[in-house]
């Protein structure tokens, strides 16, 4: 039975939850042992649980702006870049940016080469968080600040609502950070006499990329960049890290920042996946160079802050000014082969040859991510299931659609001999086709949990009744087609009528896809009934109708009204 536990599952799961529960227990007793530990990563959580915060904040404040600022800026490669590391700079996580660009290039809204051009800029503006602790972190008392900070956010997140919400989680998170950095520093103040890292220092080849492999692990665990320099940096500050096994540990911090890409294009689609390799691609080679070039590129920090006026020993600014230099460097190599990138991707990560019917195209998760995409993805998959409607639709009336969509319906289609045989029945289609694609659309749109402007909201709406309205008006072309296939026949004594109701539902269909109003999609059907109306009545009082075949008529001439009506967006009220 489905849902049923096998021993095994069982007793997997129970040997998972005592070795949680035993991790849970060794690390409360070593955390107990050692205050100066515990105040290091209770640090450490803050400032992740302050980041998380402060990303959702700025989703909920951007209502779309960020969304629609980054997908101006990939028309030109440098101004992608720049954008990419502006926005960055602003939002202070790489991770929402990228995840953000992914859900572009998954919707269809940006190109393959200026979203790796923005992920280039990412990069570059990532590199401000390093200096913004170096400089401002580090030299300060941020407890005092991230006192007001907590206080007011915690406040206004559980007693205010709107855009006061977003406000109040934004100081919460930046107080949480203030906060998870103050405990770090103290921590590792603390830590004099513990564990050092200065047996690994670079007197030997072999320690580099083991600091390297220590900031990509350190990235992948914490799912932060900015947490593992973070941790450098107050190691590097209090004497706890030396300064070149530091440099190594930056450069791996930039290659675990690709995991969060890797993951988001893991339940993702093809373009994601393209992108998700473009990332890995520049930040391996980016790390690879820099790793090769450490000593000269350490060099060369040393005569930049030389220079700028720099103390000899303000190692953590010169770690900020060796992250921003390598990503630098990552780009001017990269940046040339941009197109040649994105030819190999898009040929290693092929489009399918061909969806299945009943596959959406553009609901793809990643677009789940951001209210914009998520919108566009809803609009694309609902333009999809509307060409699909239309075509069944011509199928109800017994009309090929090439008669019927991009030129107005001619009376010489309606006329010609109809094989009923040949006319696939409107409801086992309808499930064959549209009810699985109809069934993935309404999953999608229940699935958005992102904040939404009323803009958005109301055009989610309105995409939702258009596509019940379709819907619907594919089960009156259900009984409709019934009935026009029963009396096909030419000599049948409905044939005339029909055909007359044929060209008109054809001619509606022709106008609501040239989006023509209202009353001008109804009128053909409108008049074609009235003037049927009258006709039945004469017959009906001269005996040259039978009376069954006119309730016949009656109820066709109803469906088909029923038919356009559905259609016909409703006036506002």
């Amino acid at each position: 039975m489905a849902g049923t536990t096998t021993p095994g599952t069982g007793q997997r799961s129970a040997r998972r939850q005592r070795l949680e529960l035993f991790g849970l227990a060794a690390a409360a007793a070593l955390l107990l042992s050692r205050p100066d530990l515990a105040t290091l990563f209770a640090g450490l959580g803050l400032f992740l649980w302050g980041m998380t915060l402060l990303e959702e904040a700025i989703k909920r404040l951007s209502g779309g702006t960020l969304d629609r600022w980054l997908h101006a800026a990939t028309r030109h490669t440098g101004r992608a870049i720049g954008v990419g590391a502006l926005a960055t700079t602003l939002v202070q996580s790489s991770s929402l940016v990228t995840l953000l660009t992914m859900s572009f290039v998954s919707a269809g809204l940006i190109a393959l080469p200026g979203a790796i051009a923005l992920l280039f800029g990412a990069n570059l503006g990532t590199t401000t968080g390093a200096w913004l602790i170096a400089a401002f972190g580090l030299r300060f008392d941020l407890a005092h600040y991230a006192m007001p900070l907590l206080a007011l956010g915690l406040l206004g997140r559980y007693r205010l609502s709107g855009v006061t919400v977003g406000i109040a989680g934004l100081l919460l998170g930046i107080g949480l950070l203030f906060l998870g950095i103050d405990f770090m520093k103290l921590g590792f103040e603390s830590w004099q006499d513990g564990i050092r890292l200065d047996a690994l220092g670079a007197d030997r080849l072999w320690h580099w990329p083991l600091f390297v492999m220590v900031g990509v692990v350190a990235t992948v665990v914490m799912q932060s960049s900015h947490a593992t320099l973070l941790l450098t940096l107050t190691a590097l500050a209090s004497g706890q890290l030396p300064y070149l096994p530091a440099l190594a540990i930056a450069i791996g911090a930039n290659i675990g920042t690709t995991v969060t890409a890797v993951l988001g294009a893991l339940s993702a689609g093809v373009a994601a996946r393209r992108l998700a390799g473009a990332h890995v691609i520049f930040n391996l080679v980016t790390a690879v160079v820099a790793l090769a070039l450490l000593v000269p590129l350490a060099w060369l920090v040393d005569a930049i802050a030389e220079l700028a006026g720099l103390a000899e020993t303000a190692w953590p600014l010169k770690l900020a000014l060796f992250h921003t230099l390598f990503n630098l460097l990552g780009i001017v190599l990269i940046l040339p082969w941009i197109s040649r990138l994105a030819a190999f991707l898009e040929r290693r990560f092929p489009e399918p040859t061909r969806l299945l019917p009943t596959q959406a195209r553009y609901l793809d998760p990643a677009a789940l991510n951001h209210a914009d995409t998520a919108v566009n993805a809803m609009e694309q998959e609902c333009r999809r299931l509307d060409r699909r409607a239309y075509h069944l639709l011509c199928s109800a009336i017994l009309m090929p659609s090439a008669e019927v969509i991009g030129h107005s319906p001619e009376r010489r289609s309606v006329e010609a001999p109809i094989a009923p045989d040949a006319w696939p029945l409107v409801n086992a289609r309808y499930h064959e086709r549209i009810k699985p694609l109809l069934t993935e659309i309404l999953t999608f749109q229940a699935r958005i949990d992102v904040p939404l402007t009323e803009a958005q909201q109301q055009r989610l709406e309105m995409l939702q009744s258009r596509t019940l309205r379709m819907v619907e008006a594919l089960r009156f072309g259900e009984v409709l087609q019934r009935s026009l296939l029963r009396h096909s026949a030419r000599m049948s004594p409905l044939r005339e009528a029909h055909d007359d109701l044929r060209l008109a539902v054809a001619t509606g269909l022709n106008r609501l896809a040239d989006e023509q109003e209202g009353q001008t999609i109804a009128a053909p059907i409108d008049e074609v009934r009235r003037h049927w109306q009258e006709v039945m009545a004469r017959r009906l009082r001269s005996h040259h109708l039978d009376p069954w075949l006119a309730s016949s008529l009656m109820n066709d001439l109803h469906q088909a009204s029923r038919l356009i009506a559905a259609l016909v967006e409703p006036s506002p009220p």
